[in-house]
C-alpha cells in the first residue's frame, strides 16, 4: 500500500520525510526503514497475493506491463530472458517468465522483446542543483534517476519545500551541506572553519538545515576535521568528500569517512615513501600531480593491501570520478572536450569551461602535460586494484566541471571503471545498488525487484556483453511512469533550447 503525505521534518531524498512516507514532485512514495522493516512480512503476503490473481483480467487495471524482457537486476545474479515486469504506481510488483502472464485489460503493455531492463542509474558526484531547466532533462534523457549533489544550499529542508512545487519530471537529489573547508577556502562560497568550534558549528547547522551528509575539503586544520567526526557521529549524520591535507587516508578511512572522492589520499597511503609524500600539502603547493606520479611509483603491494583492507572493514566507500580527472589531465589536447555535447551546454558555461581550460594552459608548461597524460592510466590501476580487493566503489562524474556532461558523463564513468578492471555487471552496480547501499535505500532502490521503486532504464543492447550499450536507451521509467524515447529527445531538444538563450545570470559553482 502506498501513502502521500505532507514533507516534514529533514528527508534522507529530496521529498523523503520522517514520520511517514512522502513524495517527490513526480508522486513517488518511499517508506521510511523502521516501517518497512515492520511492513516486510505484510508486503511478502501482499506480493503473493497479487501474483495469485495475475491471471485475473481486472488485475492491474491501469499498470505498466513490460513483457518478454531481459532483466539485468543488478543483484550480480544472470540476465533473466523472456520475464514480465508489472508495475503498479511507483512499484515493482510482479516479475515472472512471460509465459506465465497474461496483461490485465487497461494495462500499458510495453513489448520488451530484444530489449533489456536495468535499475535507473544514479550519478554518485554532481554540481548544480540550481540549474534545473537543462541539468534535469540531460541527466534523464540519459537514464540517470537520481544524483548525489556534492554542494548543497544553505537550508536543505527550504530547498526541498522549494523543489516539491517544481512541475516537471526530476530526478532524486541527496543533498550535501554546502562544501565545509579550512580558513583559506578553495572556492568562493565554500564554508571556512579554522578550529574546531567553528567545525562544530558548521555540522550543527547544517545537520539542523537538513542536509543528508557533511562535505569536507581540503584546507579543513586537523583538529577542524576531528571536530567534525565527532559532532556529525553525535548527531547521526554521515560526513564525505576530500580527505584533508592534513589527515593521512587510512585516519579518515578509521574515523568513519563514508566515501573518499577523486582517490585523493589513496596513492600516498599505498605507497612505502608515504611519510614524505604525506609532507607535500598539495592544496599549499599545487604539487599534487608529482606528488602522485611519485606515490604510484612506490606502490606498495603489502601497504596497499593493508589499506584497502581497512577500507573494507571501515566501510569506506570509493567515488573515483574517473572522467573528470581525465577531462584536467586532458585540457592540453582537447580530446574529451565532446563538442557534440555541448549544444545542450548553456553559454556561460560554456565560456567557464572554456576560461578554465585556457587559464590552466597558461599555467602549466610541457612536462606537465606529459606527466599528466601518465597519470591518468595509473588512476585507472588504482581502481581496478581496490575492486580486485573488495573495496565499494561508486559511480559518479563532478558534472559541472568542464566537459564533464550532465547524464552523458555517467556512461563515460562506466565505461572508465569497465577499462579499469570492474566486469560490467560491478560497473552497473556502482551506480545502482551500491549508490542505494550507500544511502540506506538498499531496501526500496537499486535492483529490479518485486517491492522495489519502478527507477528502470529500457536498452536496446545487452550491457553485459559491452558497457558501452548502456547509452542504448529506449525508455525510462521514474517512480512508475513511463517515459519513452519520444519523451527523452524532447527533454534533449528543450535543453538545448534553453541552452541557446542569452545567459540571464552567471553559472553555478564548478568544483570539485
Amino acid at each position: 500500500m502506498l501513502l502521500r503525505c505532507r514533507i516534514v521534518g529533514k528527508p534522507s531524498l529530496t521529498g523523503l520525510g520522517k514520520g511517514c512516507p512522502s513524495t517527490n514532485n513526480l508522486g513517488a512514495a518511499i517508506m521510511p526503514p523502521a516501517l518497512l522493516r515492520r511492513s516486510v512480512g505484510m508486503q511478502k503476503y501482499v506480493h503473493c497475493a497479487l501474483l495469485s490473481i495475475l491471471l485475473s483480467p481486472l488485475a492491474w487495471a491501469g499498470s505498466l506491463v513490460i513483457r518478454c524482457v531481459t532483466v539485468i537486476d543488478a543483484t550480480g545474479k544472470p540476465a533473466q530472458p523472456g520475464m514480465t515486469v508489472v508495475i503498479e504506481r511507483d512499484q515493482i510488483v510482479a516479475i515472472s517468465p512471460c509465459t506465465k502472464v497474461r496483461a490485465p485489460a487497461g494495462s500499458q503493455i510495453v513489448d520488451g522483446r530484444g530489449k533489456f531492463l536495468i535499475p535507473g542509474l544514479w550519478d554518485m558526484h554532481v554540481h548544480g542543483f540550481k540549474d534545473k531547466t537543462w541539468m534535469y532533462p540531460l541527466h534523464l534523457a540519459n537514464g540517470v534517476v537520481g544524483v548525489r549533489e556534492m554542494w548543497g544550499p544553505e537550508d536543505a529542508s527550504a530547498w526541498r519545500m522549494q523543489h516539491a512545487k517544481y512541475d516537471k519530471p526530476s530526478p532524486n537529489v541527496y543533498l550535501a551541506s554546502p562544501i565545509i573547508d579550512g580558513p583559506n577556502p578553495t572556492w568562493p562560497g565554500s564554508v571556512a572553519v579554522a578550529d574546531a568550534a567553528q567545525a562544530r558549528a558548521a555540522v550543527d547547522r547544517y545537520q539542523a538545515n537538513g542536509a543528508d551528509f557533511i562535505k569536507v575539503y581540503d584546507g579543513v586544520p586537523r583538529d577542524a576535521y576531528f571536530a567534525i567526526v565527532d559532532e556529525a557521529h553525535k548527531l547521526g549524520i554521515s560526513f564525505v568528500g576530500h580527505v584533508p591535507d592534513a589527515i593521512r587516508v587510512e585516519e579518515a578511512s578509521d574515523a568513519g569517512q563514508k566515501s573518499i572522492e577523486h582517490l585523493t589520499g589513496v596513492a600516498v597511503g599505498a605507497s612505502s615513501e608515504e611519510e614524505t609524500l604525506f609532507a607535500l600539502k598539495w592544496a599549499q603547493t599545487g604539487d599534487f600531480l608529482r606528488r602522485d606520479l611519485r606515490a604510484e611509483a612506490t606502490y606498495d603491494e603489502s601497504r596497499a593491501a593493508a589499506l584497502f583492507a581497512r577500507f573494507i572493514k571501515n566501510g569506506t566507500w570509493q567515488c573515483p570520478t574517473l572522467v573528470v580527472n581525465r577531462s584536467y589531465e586532458h585540457f592540453d589536447d582537447g580530446i574529451f572536450m565532446h563538442k557534440e555535447w555541448l549544444r545542450y551546454i548553456p553559454s556561460d558555461t560554456r565560456d567557464l569551461w572554456k576560461k578554465m581550460g585556457d587559464d590552466t594552459g597558461k599555467q602549466r608548461n610541457a612536462q606537465y602535460w606529459s606527466d599528466a597524460h601518465r597519470q591518468f592510466p595509473e588512476e585507472l590501476n588504482l581502481v581496478g586494484r581496490m575492486y580486485r580487493a573488495g573495496v565499494a566503489i561508486l559511480a559518479g562524474t563532478d558534472t559541472y566541471n568542464p566537459y564533464v556532461f550532465p547524464g552523458f558523463s555517467l556512461h563515460e564513468e562506466l565505461s572508465l571503471l569497465v577499462e579499469a578492471g570492474l566486469p560490467p555487471m560491478a560497473a552497473l552496480q556502482a551506480a545502482t545498488v551500491g549508490p542505494a547501499r550507500f544511502m540506506g535505500q538498499a531496501e526500496r532502490r537499486g535492483t529490479v525487484e518485486v517491492g522495489k521503486v519502478a527507477d528502470l532504464v529500457l536498452l536496446d543492447r545487452d550491457p553485459l556483453a559491452d558497457i558501452h550499450n548502456t547509452t542504448s536507451i529506449r525508455a525510462v521509467i521514474l517512480g512508475g511512469k513511463w517515459m519513452p524515447r519520444a519523451s527523452l529527445d524532447a527533454m534533449l531538444a528543450e535543453a538545448e533550447a534553453t541552452a541557446a538563450k542569452p545567459p540571464s545570470n552567471s553559472p553555478g559553482s564548478t568544483t570539485n
